[in-house]
This record gives structure tokens, C-alpha cells and sequence, in this order.
């Protein structure tokens, strides 16, 4: 049996095929009516199977335009339908000349099934005298057809009045979460500065006073305490200082996560010559080499990007400290399909198998003895750029140098 499948689904064409050829059929198809036509007029097939919803050519104008050809018109023909499956759209099929009306999906052996009765009634004769009333006249159609249209569009409307209704409620229930998140993260923010404020003033006091102290009985009491308490007293008085420096450093880190990014256009290739010529002053005696690509400019908080430049410049100028020709380099690049931009020198490096403990506060991958820092810096990099939606990483190698890149 050769059967004609049209349908402007390929997926679903592909399905009813393997079902049809699995029984022993031939199978050809067609993607809209029109093409189902001209199909059917070429191959003769012995049943035609069809959509309702088409482009170009629907399945009602299909058989609307089979059935006016007398050698197609007593070709059985089965709709299959998704969209259209209401009583009504039965009703016009069947009084067309439409053998079933079938709604997707269905398993394939029931499609089989209602095939095997269609076919089975074709060959008893049942619905022959039909085929003659088939053929409305062109007004009477339109009619029908019209109808069964309109309906399927009022209840389209129905449900699209339902789904914006549905989504307008959904709406106005997540703008209150947004207004309820910000009110409470506002509420965060203010218990936060508490904080820091509390960090500062109550935690700085006694920290300074135990550094004070300490200082004093090593300039007024060196002569009673042996070397032993010298030392203790040196190592309070040192492990003082670091806390207060690490204090200062994270209520740092908590200031460049909050505020607001005010965004402008900066031009980060004149900002990166300000930070290299500052860097120079501070130690004249240093012989370090720039290229710095020109007109590189982004949209972002200038203070802000200032910030990340300074500790990537910074860190550059300062693992090239050992270098007699050191080289430090600024230039735009491209990462993950986006615009980057990247700092390079020819210094220490470090060990990749030690990145992820870059980008964490208080982290250092060289001594302090051997390269100075809190550690805080490439954290607040890294926080400064992930919230002017970029990302930013890290590349380097033993002795040979760094790349961090980052995106804006």
C-alpha cells in the first residue's frame, strides 16, 4: 500500500514513515497541501494521511481541492491532527469526505488500528456514496470552513487572554519579591556598614593599644627583659600590626562590593599610562619597559576600573622587581567571543597549579619576605569586575611571567 503523509511537521512525518514502512508501506510525503497535491496527482497513492495546520496549503483546503478531481476524489483520506481536534472541525471533516479524524499523538500501533479500519471499510464499499456529495459548492464550503477557522481563533484568544492574565498576575507577584529582595538586602547593606564601622572603631582601639603598649616596654624595659622576652614582645607587637592590616583590607574588599556602578565611558589605555608613570616616580631607580596599546575604551565605573588596574599594574611592578629588563604590557585581546583586555609582565609567575587560591582574600603565592602584599588585592579585582558583569583569570608560568585577563 503506498500512502501519502502530509504534514509540514518533518519530525512528525519521520514518525508516522517508520510506523507505515514498519507494516510493509511505501511511504512518500509532502510538507503543506499544495505540495500534497501535486503529490497525489503523481504517486496515486492508495491513502493519504494529513495535518490540518499548514502553511501555504491547509489540510481543509487539501481536501477541499482533492476532491474536485475526479481521479483523486475516492482516495481515502485520514486527518491527523494536533491543533484542530474539536467537535466541529470533526463534524466539517467528515462531511467532506474525510475517512477519520485522528488526534495527535497517538500510539503507533492504535494509528495503525484506525488505518486498518479505514481501509477495511474502503474495501467493503462503506462511504462510496458519499464521495459524490463531497463536492460542496465553493460558497457552502467557505462557510463551513470559515466557521470551524474563526472558532479555533476565538479559542486561541481565550487561552492567550488566560497565559497574559496568568503572566501579568506572575508579574505583579515578582515585582513584590523584587521590591521585598531589595528591601531586604537594603536592610543587609545597613547592618553591614554597622559592621564595618563596629570592625573599625571597636576592633582598631584595643589592637593599637596592644601594639602601643608593646612598643613602650621594648623602649622603656629592653634593659630588664632578657632576649627571649624581647622577642615575645616584638612578635605581639608585629601580629598586632597584621591584624589591623587585615582588618583594614577586608573592610576594603566590603567597601568595592557595595554602591552603585555608575557607568561611563573610560579610557583605559590613558589610565593604565597614569598608574605605569605614578609607579615609576615612587622608584625612580627602576628600569621597567611599557607598551601600552592606544584607545582602548570601555563603559564602566572609571573609579572603579582605576581600582583594578592599579592592583594589576601594581602586582606587574612588583614581580618584576628581580628582572634587570622588565617588561610590563597592557593590550586589548579577545576571550570566550568577548573584548578582553590584559595585563602581561616578564616577572616571577607562579604556579598554575595554584590559581584557584589567586583570586582569594589573603591568599599570596610568594612570601611575604620575598614579595610584600596583603593579598587583598586581585580579590577585589576580581569583585570589581564580576560586578560589572565580567569575568576575569589568570595565566603564568615559573620565572617567565603573568597574563591576567579580564572582560567588562
Amino acid at each position: 500500500m503506498k500512502v501519502l503523509v502530509v504534514d509540514d511537521s518533518r519530525c512528525d512525518r519521520k514518525i508516522i514513515r517508520y510506523n507505515f514502512e514498519w507494516h510493509g508501506c511505501q511511504v512518500v510525503e509532502a510538507a503543506n497541501g499544495r505540495q500534497g497535491l501535486e503529490m497525489a496527482l503523481s504517486e496515486k497513492p492508495d491513502l493519504i494521511v494529513s495535518d490540518c495546520l499548514m502553511p501555504i496549503m491547509d489540510g481543509f483546503q487539501f481536501l477541499r481541492e482533492l476532491k474536485k478531481l475526479t481521479e483523486l476524489r475516492a482516495i481515502p483520506f485520514i486527518f491527523y491532527s494536533a491543533v484542530y481536534t474539536g467537535s466541529k472541525e470533526a463534524e466539517l471533516a467528515h462531511s467532506m469526505g474525510a475517512r477519520a479524524f485522528i488526534e495527535k499523538p497517538k500510539n503507533p500501533d492504535e494509528l495503525w488500528e484506525e488505518v486498518g479500519r479505514v481501509m477495511a471499510a474502503q474495501s467493503a464499499g462503506e462511504g462510496e456514496g458519499v464521495v459524490a456529495a463531497d463536492v460542496w459548492r465553493e460558497e457552502e464550503f467557505l462557510r463551513n470552513y470559515s466557521q470551524v477557522v474563526a472558532g479555533k481563533l476565538e479559542e486561541k484568544v481565550r487561552e492567550l487572554s488566560e497565559v497574559n492574565e496568568s503572566l501579568l498576575r506572575l508579574n505583579g507577584e515578582l515585582e513584590q519579591r523584587v521590591v521585598e529582595r531589595t528591601t531586604q538586602l537594603e536592610a543587609a547593606n545597613r547592618e553591614l556598614e554597622m559592621l564595618s564601622y563596629s570592625v573599625s572603631h571597636d576592633l582598631r582601639a584595643p589592637l593599637r593599644h596592644m601594639e602601643g603598649f608593646s612598643q613602650a616596654l621594648i623602649d622603656d624595659y629592653a634593659g630588664k627583659l632578657n632576649t627571649t622576652g624581647g622577642e615575645y614582645l616584638e612578635r605581639i607587637r608585629k601580629s598586632s600590626r597584621r591584624i589591623l592590616e587585615m582588618i583594614d583590607a577586608i573592610l576594603e574588599l566590603s567597601r568595592y562590593s557595595r554602591g552603585k556602578v555608575v557607568r561611563e565611558s573610560v579610557d583605559l589605555s590613558a589610565m593604565v599610562q597614569e598608574i605605569a608613570a605614578e609607579l615609576a616616580r615612587s622608584q625612580p631607580d627602576r628600569q621597567v619597559g611599557f607598551r601600552i596599546a592606544q584607545g582602548m575604551t570601555v563603559r564602566g565605573d572609571a573609579r572603579l576600573l582605576r581600582v583594578v588596574l592599579e592592583n594589576l599594574v601594581g602586582n606587574a611592578w612588583k614581580f618584576t622587581a628581580q628582572k634587570k629588563e622588565a617588561l610590563i604590557e597592557f593590550y586589548a585581546t579577545e576571550w570566550e567571543g568577548r573584548l578582553a583586555f590584559a595585563v602581561r609582565d616578564n616577572g616571577a609567575g607562579f604556579d598554575m597549579a595554584y590559581a584557584d587560591k589567586l583570586f582569594t582574600p589573603f591568599q599570596k603565592l610568594h612570601g611575604t619576605d620575598e614579595f610584600a602584599g596583603r593579598g587583598i588585592g586581585l580579590a577585589i579585582a576580581r569583585r570589581i569586575i564580576n560586578r560589572h558583569g565580567g569575568t576575569i583569570h589568570a595565566e603564568a608560568e615559573t620565572g617567565k611571567g603573568a597574563t591576567f585577563t579580564f572582560t567588562v
